[in-house]
């Protein structure tokens, strides 16, 4: 989250701050981060590459407009944890969402043809979710299954941590709901 409209702003913004940083990950982007955006998002910059950027109101928009693709590509286990990423977007300052890939020091961007490929994905699921797949570095086996309807949420986010931050990242600063119940 940021109050810049701008990609990489943690790179140019003396401002950014450890708090408006959602959540953080690993080797390959969380797959419901990249359902917050679709290729109208994406923003292409010189010193950067090209990164998605969104208003809150729109990526949270786009993340219940890709709910059905995401149920008719995966199942119920990851449009059932889109909510947890839906409660905890509100949570955090700034107007603005992006996604920042690095390498060490220096932003490393996906190939802006594979990320527009993955994006299409969420909103014309029939080619169905290998652009996905790649970019998230995702094998839908390790996907976590759905909350049960009544159970207690903790255990369960306990139980399927490894895959909530497959498809939902890790904590940065804050707390995010999949990994404690705000």
């Amino acid at each position: 989250m940021s109050s810049w409209p701008e990609v990489y702003p943690s790179d140019r913004r003396a401002g950014f701050d450890a708090e408006n940083v959602v959540a953080e990950a690993d080797g390959a982007v969380p797959l419901l981060w990249l359902a917050l955006f679709r290729p109208a998002d994406l923003s292409e910059d010189e010193a950067t590459g090209t990164a998605p950027l969104a208003t809150r109101e729109r990526a949270l928009a786009n993340l219940a407009a890709a709910v059905p693709a995401l149920d008719r590509l995966f199942g119920p286990p990851v449009s059932a944890h889109a909510d947890l990423l839906r409660q905890a977007l509100p949570w955090f300052p700034g107007d603005w969402l992006t996604i920042e890939w690095w390498d060490g020091e220096r932003p490393a961007p996906p190939d802006p043809d594979e990320l527009r490929a993955a994006l299409a994905t969420l909103d014309d699921p029939a080619a169905g979710p290998g652009p996905l797949l790649r970019l998230c570095d995702l094998d839908p086996a390790e996907l976590p299954e759905p909350p049960r309807p009544g159970a207690p949420l903790l255990p369960h986010l306990n139980r399927q941590a490894a895959g909530l931050r497959r498809i939902l990242g890790r904590a940065s600063h804050q707390l995010v709901p999949w990994e404690q119940p705000i």
